[in-house]
């Protein structure tokens, strides 16, 4: 054969040659241009030595070192050290000269790759910047010095390098162990799991079927105008979609009951995923759950706005809530058309919206488009008032998506927003900031919930996406043994939907779940569950100033406490920008209000409480609300007749964490209702005419915890 047996090693050979001479040539015409110019080091030695030393001789003059000397002195230091290094880099360069060049080169990509990857997946982990770098490199280290012992003992049949062999096959059979393992987790928060055995379960009613919709791409619209998306991005976008966002298609799933006309309906909305899944498919678990017990789920497709690997859109929620709306636009007039296999389907007086990641966001978007006249960016009419009864919000994102800059803020409808403490995408709850923009009229007879839910993720709510928040290779390192499983997460979904929609469309009147979930029989997890409604009239929200002596209705005081603040709340490590008041006690301690006037009372006395306990730290904490008149009579109850406080549970999102410790923590509000009828037991107090309203420490160890939203409700 022609060029030898291996004829592109020969071609490799003469680019090599003509490379060798190209710098030959080039290194000989500097040298006749310049000639030797060693000594220029250390001109160059000098200017960076001075150049360091300009940025820092004022802290020597700080110490009274005059400036010259302060100047010349880091210069000379600088000098010295630059030299040294220079010197300890070229003995260093020496040695890699002797290694084949494929050795460096291979051993370069592998590094920067593994590195590059530790770098993604230690953050949960919090390792220190130098392991960052060494942890890689060592393992680069480990992986030449398998391969190469690995040829060498099976075909080169040497017998020494089989001690570097086996250490170095163990070391990588561990890592893969640990990489296809789901990892670790004794979901030790579990203990504070406290559920009810009020039932649940559901008669099935019907037979559910399906429809799909839109599959030809015969009605579409122009998405153009919300969002933005130019060059490489959108060449690619465009042809891996193969059309543009000028012609996205109204298109989806809906899962109906048989044999029923005119039921109510949700209409759901995925998240940001890769659009080469099927996305709007990861609910139909729902959709068959819901349909079955009598209630139309309409699935939008909405993969035309979602991500590529780097090839993602940004800030397009607004179009992710037109696009919703002009789907339920185009359902209800099939629902009109007696042509149409959808002809009289739909209650079109009761819709809900529910939405999951972005999708949460974007049908909180779509409610308040849904009720105004004129986009607030563009000043485009808007005409849909479609009878939009509830919104749910399932690991919503937040403020991707602000009209005019302006927090989105709904107006008298049902909100539910639910999330899971191990979300490893969503990582903090931000829905609770929707829930807290949710907002009431007095007579409007609305209710919103906020419920975290302990050890739910993110992907787990869509069955397409599952038990990994990342994609490969992050998927490897998540802790898939911290999380419930899929089916039990799905099931928590589906009961607390169901339920919220039986009271959003009228079909029943019992929010017992939201106001206290304990009370029911639920899968085996922990539910931190925040409740209001439209009856519920504020008496202090710490949002009123920074003044710690006043609130609304008069002054406040404390006594005892190790620590009082009033300061903006995290959960879940996202900011809710609501402040709460933070109290610490080593076991005694009181905070008082004190009344200048006297507010009139509701059924129950109702708070937001949150321990920032970690399940560690943990015990009971004795805590006790009392009630004082205008009279002296004071009425006290324990807080643990109506809540079992539960502490912030360990967060094990990564596998790496249980190498480091470094765990998160988290928790949520959960919303004391105490009946006022529990205050007047015994002594004749007057409920018209409190003037006293106390949160005391009464014994225990010490604890931290947060207070907000005081008021009355019925």
């Amino acid at each position: 054969m022609k060029g030898g047996i291996f004829p592109h090693f020969t071609f490799c050979m003469k680019v090599d040659n003509i490379i060798i001479k190209i710098y030959t040539k080039l290194k000989i015409g500097i040298l006749k241009v310049f000639g030797e110019t060693k000594k220029s080091y250390e001109i160059i030695k000098l200017i960076i030595s001075l150049i360091i030393s300009s940025a820092l001789f004022h802290y020597l003059v700080d110490y009274k070192v005059p400036k010259i000397v302060a100047f010349l002195l880091l210069s000379l230091l600088f000098y010295i050290l630059i030299s040294i290094c220079t010197y300890i880099g070229k003995i260093l360069l020496v040695l890699i000269k002797r290694f084949h060049s494929r050795n460096i080169i291979l051993f370069t990509i592998l590094f920067i790759l593994l590195y590059k990857i530790f770098e993604d997946v230690s953050y949960d982990a919090d390792f220190e910047n130098i392991l960052n770098f060494l942890i890689p490199l060592s393992f680069a280290v480990i992986i030449f010095i398998f391969s190469k012992s690995l040829v060498s003992v099976f075909r080169n049949k040497k017998k020494a390098p089989i001690l570097l062999l086996i250490p170095s096959g163990a070391v990588m059979a561990i890592s893969v162990v640990m990489l296809i393992s789901p990892g670790m987790s004794e979901k030790s928060g579990l203990v504070y799991s406290n559920t009810g055995d009020k039932s649940l379960e559901t008669e099935v009613v019907y037979s559910s079927d399906f429809i799909d919709y839109g599959s030809k791409d015969e009605n579409t619209i122009s998405l153009l105008p919300y969002v933005n998306y130019s060059g490489k991005t959108k060449k690619i976008r465009d042809f891996m979609l193969g059309k543009e966002l000028n012609s996205v298609p109204l298109k989806g799933k809906i899962w109906y009951p048989e044999n029923k006309k005119n039921s109510p309906v949700v209409f759901m909305v995925h998240g940001n995923h890769r659009f080469t899944e099927e996305n709007y498919l990861g609910y139909n678990y729902l959709g068959r759950y819901l349909a079955r017990r009598g209630i139309t789920v309409v699935s939008v497709d909405m993969n035309m706005l979602n991500g590529f690997m780097n090839y993602g859109l940004k800030n397009e929620n607004d179009a992710r809530a037109i696009l919703l709306l002009e789907n339920i636009k185009y359902i209800l007039k099939e629902n009109k058309d007696k042509n149409s296999n959808l002809y009289g389907l739909i209650d079109e007086k009761n819709i809900a919206l529910a939405g999951h990641s972005r999708g949460g966001e974007a049908v909180s978007i779509a409610q308040s488009f849904n009720k105004l006249k004129f986009n607030p960016d563009s000043g485009k009419e808007m005409n849909y008032n479609f009878n939009i009864k509830g919104v749910i919000a399932i690991s919503p994102t937040v403020d991707q998506y602000n009209p005019s800059d302006k927090n989105i803020v709904m107006k008298d409808t049902n909100f539910l927003a639910i999330h899971g403490t191990h979300d490893g995408d969503v990582t903090g709850f931000s829905g609770m900031k929707l829930y807290n923009n949710t907002l009431f009229s007095e007579n409007s007879n609305n209710f919103k919930s906020a419920v975290y839910v302990g050890y739910a993720n993110h992907g787990q709510f869509n069955s397409l996406w599952g038990d990994a928040d990342s994609e490969p290779p992050e998927e490897y390192f998540i802790n898939k043994a911290a999380l419930l499983d899929e089916k039990v997460q799905e099931d928590i979904l589906c009961k607390y939907v169901y339920s919220f929609l039986e009271n959003s469309f009228g079909l029943k009147n019992d929010r017992g779940l939201f106001k206290n979930p304990t009370q029911y029989k639920l899968p085996e997890t922990l539910y931190y569950s925040r409740y209001s409604d439209s009856s519920f009239k504020s008496i202090c929200n710490f949002n009123e100033d920074y003044n710690m002596e006043t609130f609304t209705f008069g002054k406040s005081r404390f006594e005892g406490l190790t620590s009082v603040k009033e300061k903006s709340v995290k959960i879940g490590g996202f900011s809710t920008e609501d402040t709460g008041l933070c109290l610490d006690s080593n076991g005694k301690g009181k905070y008082e209000l004190i009344f200048d006037k006297f507010v009139q009372p509701k059924n129950f006395l109702q708070f937001d409480l949150m321990s920032l306990d970690t399940e560690e730290n943990f015990e009971d904490t004795k805590f006790k609300v009392a009630l004082v008149d205008s009279f002296g009579n004071r009425e006290v109850v324990d807080i643990s007749k109506y809540l079992e406080l539960k502490p912030e549970i360990k967060v094990e999102l990564s596998k790496l964490q249980d190498i480091t410790k470094n765990y998160d923590y988290k928790s949520s509000y959960e919303t004391v209702r105490i009946p006022m009828e529990d205050f007047s037991n015994q002594l004749d107090i007057n409920l018209s005419e409190i003037k006293y309203l106390e949160f005391v420490f009464d014994g225990g160890s010490s604890s931290s915890i947060v207070i907000d939203n005081i008021g009355y409700s019925n």
